[in-house]
């Protein structure tokens, strides 16, 4: 009996890793134009990462099962402060240590559309963390059929996003900026998916008709060093310090008579320096 437990155990550990190696990347499928650098990452990250996927998962399991009756019982204006706490809960269980920059601009009570860079999965767990006001983001829809995770960030007021579906890309770009004309902040992010490189991809277009629609100041923020803790193309992390760079506003008024081509040039640009400097 104790032998075949032993077994189960083996086996379900065995399917476990076979879901994070699917999730978390190493099946990506990677541009051979793109010459991959990660040297960074040794025999040490292998084992890093063999311990803390069961520490995360475990943080995971707790994190769904207590803040699900929060979310489902909460109006989400009134727990950024629960939803900051588990976004740092979960980072913490992939030894990631988080420090904000410019944190008061997050904090401002007028909505805002805040374009973010999007370098790792880890991604995801940061966004909680600079929840200072009530928010909604767009994520793509595969996330909305997730047991448990995808109830809760459908109750919370994600919005669905079908990327191949462009028809139905535009109905959510157009729910957002109804979102942000109710007084909801809208997090997205201009690239649309993770980047294999590190380095910051072309912008898609729907968020600065978003912007310029729904009359909004932008905001820029940047995660330097996500890639670097998990990147797309490899399984492993690399444990660490993120750093979020919180940029200036860029206000309606100052770029009302821009093009949408040229407001997404001058965004790039931005984030850009941000994330190089």
């Amino acid at each position: 009996m104790l032998d075949f437990v032993y077994l189960l155990v083996i086996i379900v550990l065995l399917a476990f890793f076979l879901i994070v190696i699917k999730i978390f990347g190493s099946s990506e499928k990677k541009d051979k134009s793109i010459i991959y650098n990660n040297s960074d990452l040794t025999s040490l990250h292998i084992l890093y990462s063999i311990i803390l996927y069961p520490f995360w998962f475990i943080i995971f399991v707790f994190t769904c099962l207590t803040f699900l009756p929060i979310v489902m019982l909460s109006k989400a204006k009134s727990i950024s402060p629960i939803v900051r706490f588990y976004g740092r809960l979960l980072l913490f269980g992939f030894g990631i240590i988080l420090k904000i920059q410019g944190k008061e601009k997050l904090k401002r009570k007028k909505p805002y559309l805040l374009l973010f860079n999007h370098s790792s999965i880890i991604d995801i767990f940061i966004l909680p963390t600079i929840t200072f006001r009530q928010v909604t983001a767009l994520a793509a829809s595969y996330q909305f059929k997730l047991p448990i995770w995808g109830p809760i960030i459908r109750k919370y007021g994600i919005i669905p996003v079908e990327r191949k579906n462009k028809s139905s890309a535009i109905e959510s770009v157009k729910y957002a900026q109804k979102k942000l004309k109710e007084g909801i902040s809208v997090f997205i992010s201009p690239e649309g998916t993770r980047t294999t490189s590190g380095k910051l991809n072309s912008f898609k277009k729907g968020p600065f008709h978003l912007a310029k629609g729904s009359n909004a100041d932008i905001l820029i923020v940047v995660f330097k060093g996500a890639f670097l803790a998990k990147r797309k193309t490899d399984w492993r992390i690399k444990p660490g310090t993120v750093d979020v760079v919180v940029g200036d506003f860029i206000y309606f008024e100052d770029y009302k008579n821009l093009s949408i081509s040229e407001l997404q040039k001058n965004c790039w640009e931005k984030m850009n320096d941000l994330l190089e400097n």
